[in-house]
């Protein structure tokens, strides 16, 4: 697809000479407007807008007015001011409000405005190409972590599963805008967990007591996830979370001061608090309601208004399940391991024939998931066939 180049003035004249300086390039398509409101309409209609070029003087809609509204929509496209006036505080205002590339001065030589262009495309590539490898290089990244969490602690990868579920539902009822960072913190937050034993991770996830140092091992996992996340761009905001994914909202006898508490807590905090406690007493209990009933014991643990809005979100959930559960049990099957594909979803706890965990239920498959089975199978046996939902769903896309 072409990269569109995006004109508006008002003057018929001017656009027309600014459409034959560009039509001697076969590498872009072109769209004008006579106005500001009338391109703020088109823009919305027309996709892959790399550069946009619009008149200072217009009327209704002056041209860094438009070019703020054009940024909301056309984030990545450059942005170029036309004025047969120059002034310093339009030229100040270009600047710092419209956040322009280039302020051009009519009459614009054919030369000077087709050298602008070109410099306008390429800062536009250079934006593009850098985020689209930025996205890959963490998408990359996430894959390796979240493989390897399946492959070492397939339990935890189990949980973070779930909880990355819950999370993308909770990020919808509460109209997040950066709902991708809920999701992703779902997705990661169990990471930490490759440091601990399986057993104490057991013993935690059922309730049972724990001795001083097994609970120490379990207070890190936060702390470990956030060491091995905080380093990769554009996580951070996430790694802090993760941090904080199990401090209490309104903590009793806190040890260290320089924890936050309350608000000053990163909302993403709050909420896998929240995510990861009822997930875990679903594991001891797995009753919705019974869940709900433990997390309301200790409502002190949480922010309150997120408490509500979760506990809602379970309630309208659970309304509805009866229907939901029915069209998920005639999916299910029994399958042999040659017959695992990558999109089906294993339901039940997988072990191989010594007794050990090798894949937990709810684990979507992957070409490492049936390496790790095919390899354990090889040597050791797998004492079961596997209990998948064959109907393929497709891996979590996680717009970032």
């Amino acid at each position: 697809m072409k990269e569109v180049i995006f004109l508006v003035d008002d003057e018929p004249n001017v656009l027309s000479s600014l459409t034959r300086a560009l039509n001697s390039s076969e590498y872009y398509d072109i769209v004008t407007a006579n106005d500001g409101v009338e391109a703020i309409e088109l823009l919305k209609t027309t996709s892959n807008v790399a550069l946009i070029i619009s008149d200072y003087r217009m009327p209704n809609l002056d041209g860094i007015s438009f070019l703020l509204e054009a940024q909301e929509i056309c984030p990545d496209a450059t942005r170029i001011i036309l004025s047969g006036v120059a002034d310093l505080e339009m030229a100040t205002n270009a600047i710092n409000l419209g956040q322009i590339f280039r302020l051009l001065l009519k009459p614009c030589a054919p030369d000077n405005f087709i050298a602008s262009v070109k410099a306008g495309i390429r800062q536009y590539e250079l934006v593009t190409s850098e985020r689209d490898l930025l996205q890959n290089t963490l998408k990359g990244s996430i894959k390796i972590l979240t493989d390897l969490l399946a492959a070492i602690n397939p339990e935890s990868f189990s949980q973070s599963t779930r909880i990355s579920v819950l999370t993308r539902k909770f990020s919808t009822e509460l109209g997040l805008t950066n709902a991708w960072e809920l999701e992703l913190a779902g997705v990661l937050c169990r990471i930490g967990c490759v440091t601990i034993p399986p057993e104490v991770l057991e013993a935690w996830m059922k309730g049972r007591i724990l001795d001083d140092n097994q609970r120490q091992m379990v207070d890190s996992v936060g702390k470990i996830g956030h060491h091995l996340l905080r380093n990769i761009p554009r996580l951070e905001k996430i790694a802090e979370g993760i941090l904080h994914q199990a401090t209490p909202f309104q903590p009793v006898g806190q040890k260290s001061t320089n924890t936050p508490k309350g608000t000053d807590i990163p909302l993403i905090g709050r909420i896998l608090k929240i995510v990861i406690d009822y997930d875990r007493f679903l594991t001891i209990e797995p009753k919705p309601k019974a869940a709900l009933k433990r997390l309301m014991t200790q409502a002190n643990e949480y922010d309150p208004d997120l408490l509500k809005s979760f506990s809602d979100l379970i309630d309208t959930e659970n309304d509805g399940k009866q229907n939901i559960g029915s069209k998920k049990d005639s999916a299910l099957a029994e399958v042999s391991i040659d017959d695992v594909k990558n999109g089906m979803v294993i339901m039940g706890n997988v072990f191989d024939k010594k007794g050990r965990l090798l894949i937990g239920s709810g684990t979507l498959v992957t070409d490492i998931i049936k390496l790790r089975l095919a390899n354990y199978n090889n040597i050791y046996g797998l004492d079961q066939t596997l209990l998948v939902r064959k109907v393929e769903m497709p891996p979590q896309n996680i717009n970032i």
